[in-house]
């Protein structure tokens, strides 16, 4: 089980986990950002607002989706939905 820790900074030496290069070419197309340089830069590829820097998450987890989809904590709320846990 993953330790919860009430924020996660963003690690600057995050970085996105591997996909074929036709998985982030179709990425590329929905959302307009590489999400490989988005992570790097600590960037959220699904925000409007490019001022909106990942810099926290509320668990390992969160943080795990992110190197995944380049979603920041917000976003990923917003489309998993929060746990009422």
């Amino acid at each position: 089980m993953l330790e919860s820790h009430p924020h996660i900074l963003y690690n600057e030496s995050m970085k996105a986990t591997y996909k074929d290069s036709k998985i982030d070419n179709f990425l590329f197309s929905m959302f307009g950002r590489d999400r490989t340089a988005t992570v790097r830069d600590g960037l959220c590829v699904t925000c409007p607002s490019k001022g909106n820097v990942a810099s926290s998450f509320t668990d390992d987890l969160s943080r795990k989706e992110y190197q995944i989809s380049g979603m920041c904590q917000s976003c990923q709320d917003d489309f998993f939905g929060i746990s009422e846990e």
